[in-house]
């Protein structure tokens, strides 16, 4: 009998630590561990590990994570290229600004959970929790597929506390706001505000939104094409952001009569056409309408603080007041929904459409029309 081990070898180096090695499982190379021990004990316990492992079929080469941060994230870059063109923008500014700065020349494989929760911590020093998440989700995606890949056995995003996201204040204007607030627009962006704040329109929708796509005889809106400007370029993909995203609204008569005024009123014939534009002809620019137009019309009109989103919940709050479905407001707001529900329930919210359409032109035009009233009579 002989207590020599039987699976790799262990020695002592002139260090004084100790360096354990074995036969590569696919090379029948000599491989030594990606590090020494200060333990014999310790040695031992690595080899009978990978022992271990290649008896189960889960072993991997540990070189494989040798390469750092930064060149894996190159390599993961290289193959993102499924992504749609926003979302690999956002990878790339959040690894370029928060993760490769703190992780970029540690070895993939040497990165602990513990390294990842204090990058989690600092971020959430100085960053909003929302933010936080999403950085955090861009690094476990990147780690997921350096597992996928065999560059390490397990991802380091285990157990990560994260900070809790705070329920995000929204308005919903009152329907009087609302008509203030496309009063004091310029008269190319009046119709806007409704088309975002009654319909529902997502930014990107409204941006996107052509003159073709509005059937002022028949009613309806088509929500078909979205614009987004990824890195300071414009990006007209011609789709929006899904298949539940593709879908025709019904238009209130008041509305059909506000964008009729407006295509005459701008000279709108071609079907191409952007419904919306920027001053010089050119799609809008989110940030610079939102700074030369947005926020001084809001201003005016003291609704400080009120975002083009809010229009969006608004509209949401339009249908639920005026009693439309739970399926129809995720219909009407291009939300997804389960295909039961659309085979179930389509011909029931069609109908359902046309009267919820109805009731929101009473609902946010009766408050206009009121107070002409009350300026009538007090102006006999």
């Amino acid at each position: 009998m002989t207590n020599r081990r039987q699976f790799g070898s262990i020695r002592k180096l002139p260090s004084g630590r100790w360096q354990a090695r074995y036969r590569d499982a696919l090379t029948n190379r000599l491989a030594s561990a990606p590090t020494t021990f200060a333990a014999k004990a310790d040695a031992h316990r690595y080899l009978a590990t990978v022992e271990a492992d290649i008896a189960r079929g889960q072993w991997h080469d540990p070189r494989l994570g040798d390469l750092t941060f930064e060149e894996w994230v190159k390599r993961y870059l290289d193959v993102a290229g499924h992504k749609a063109a926003t979302t690999r923008s956002r990878d790339e500014t959040v690894l370029r600004v928060h993760l490769v700065p703190a992780l970029g020349s540690r070895r993939l494989a040497g990165i602990t959970p513990l390294d990842v929760q204090q990058l989690v911590n600092e971020m959430a020093a100085t960053l909003a929790p929302a933010t936080v998440r999403t950085n955090y989700g861009v690094l476990r995606a990147v780690l997921n597929a350096a597992v996928d890949d065999g560059r390490i056995a397990r991802s380091p995003c285990r157990r990560i506390a994260l900070p809790r996201n705070g329920d995000t204040p929204r308005r919903a204007l009152e329907p009087s706001e609302l008509h203030r607030l496309a009063s004091t627009m310029p008269s190319e962006y009046r119709s806007l505000v409704y088309v975002g704040g009654v319909l529902g329109l997502r930014w990107s929708e409204i941006a996107g939104l052509r003159v073709g796509r509005v059937n002022i005889s028949g009613r309806t809106l088509e929500v078909a094409e979205a614009i987004k400007y990824v890195s300071g370029r414009l990006v007209i993909d011609g789709l929006v952001k899904s298949k539940a995203a593709l879908r025709t609204l019904g238009l209130p008569d008041e509305l059909a009569a506000i964008l009729a005024e407006h295509f005459e009123q701008h000279c709108l014939s071609d079907a191409d056409a952007f419904v919306f534009s920027s001053p010089r002809g050119g799609p809008l620019n989110y940030q610079n309408f939102m700074l030369r137009i947005w926020k001084p019309a809001v201003k005016r009109v003291g609704l400080e603080g009120v975002t083009a989103h809010d229009l969006r919940h608004s509209a949401a709050t339009y249908l639920d007041v005026v009693g439309a479905p739970e399926q129809l407001i995720r219909r009407r707001l291009g939300h997804g929904s389960s295909d039961i529900t659309r085979r179930v329930y389509v011909h029931v919210l069609d109908e359902t459409d046309k009267r919820v359409t109805h009731a929101l032109g009473e609902l946010v035009w009766k408050v206009a029309c009121e107070e002409r009233s009350d300026d009538d009579r007090e102006a006999g």
